[in-house]
């Protein structure tokens, strides 16, 4: 019998369910469990904060919720958990470099520069540690500036020229850091003083204790790509690939979070899925998120996620796709999302179950 360990949060959360469409949710843990209890699995269902890290893991199998907790503070927790526990045998799913992508979308794109398929490489990212570092940038216009954690498009601006890309690329690293609003202003009138003091005595100007460098995230400066009219969402499950097109908002070019949701086009659909499905031979894990855009010619890859991404393209679709013999096969029906995602799982641990006893 092999042995399954489920983390949830504080709320004894996992995952993400849409299940009405509209609110957010927690995946139907208890439905996940009896799913694997009733095929040869020991489940364990854990928080964070219950589990015993002074036991043995290895070769135990370890499902984990992360965190889009402000700061990151908790998913940064969760990754050090995450980390040992791989570590010592352990074997996670997703392992420890997907839940690093989550959110993170600097390493998100270093992954991206190991794809063997160049197709999925055509937006191309220059990545750096502030926004003070990236004024640096001094390349052709227009591109797309993000601050390297969010979602639903925030923090994600289109900069046609070196005027606006300085305004806005500030906006998009621009952070605040404090313990209260007196913290806060307590630390403006230091700065302000260290930078009357450098002015005063230039020699102070390199002195540690006179630092004042604007806190900030990390960013990412994009090629631009134009002529897309919104972007596809394609959600793949264990050989399963639904798909939905995500409308843009009026004078915006982001279509994540803009709520606009439609069914995809039959003449985009083999298009489509030929390259979402290519993308599943770079990541070594059943389950995939993808944001992809098409230009009227080509097909980009804007994102992708392995763990905690929306789920409207399954729940709200009726019908899904997957490859068989050769061809595209569409296959009619409602799908569970815990079924799927315990299904995917499945069969992902049994195929590298054969794979090594091969």
């Amino acid at each position: 019998m092999k042995k399954l360990i489920i983390l949830t949060d504080e709320a004894s959360w996992f995952h993400i369910s849409r299940a009405d469409t509209r609110n957010f949710t927690s995946m139907d843990i208890d439905r996940i469990r009896n799913w694997f209890s009733s095929r040869d699995y020991e489940v364990f269902i854990y928080k964070f904060s219950e589990f015993d890290m002074s036991i043995n893991y290895k070769g135990w199998y370890i499902l984990y919720q992360t965190s889009e907790s402000p700061g990151g503070f908790y998913k940064r927790y969760i990754e050090d958990l995450v980390y040992t526990l791989e570590e010592r045998g352990a074997i996670l799913l997703p392992v420890y470099k997907y839940l690093k992508a989550h959110h993170d979308k600097i390493f998100m794109e270093y992954m991206r520069l190991g794809f063997r398929d160049e197709s999925l490489k055509s937006i191309r990212s220059t990545c750096y540690g502030s926004w003070v570092d990236a004024l640096n940038f001094d390349r052709n216009f227009p591109v797309v500036i993000k601050q390297a954690s969010g979602s639903a498009g925030k923090k994600v601006f289109l900069v046609h020229n070196k005027s606006d890309y300085k305004k806005y690329v500030k906006k998009a690293g621009k952070t605040l850091v404090a313990d209260s609003l007196t913290h806060l202003v307590v630390t403006e009138i230091k700065n302000i003083v260290k930078r009357v003091i450098k002015n005063i005595y230039p020699s102070k100007r390199k002195y540690i204790q006179y630092n004042t460098d604007p806190v900030s995230s990390p960013v990412i400066i994009q090629n631009f790509i134009p002529g897309f009219d919104g972007d596809f969402r394609v959600l793949f499950f264990g050989g399963k690939y639904y798909c939905m097109h995500r409308g843009i908002r009026r004078n915006d070019f982001r279509a994540s979070g803009s709520g606009q949701f439609s069914d995809v086009k039959d003449e985009h659909l083999e298009g489509l899925l030929d390259f979402a499905r290519r993308l599943t031979y770079e990541i070594d894990f059943p389950i995939l998120g993808m944001d992809i855009g098409f230009d009227g010619n080509n097909y980009h890859l804007i994102e992708y996620q392995m763990i905690n991404f929306g789920t409207s393209a399954l729940q709200r679709s009726f019908l899904w796709h997957e490859y068989q013999d050769g061809r595209w096969v569409r296959c009619p029906g409602r799908s569970v999302l815990e079924d799927e995602f315990a299904r995917s799982i499945d069969e992902f641990i049994i195929n590298s179950l054969d794979y090594k006893e091969e």
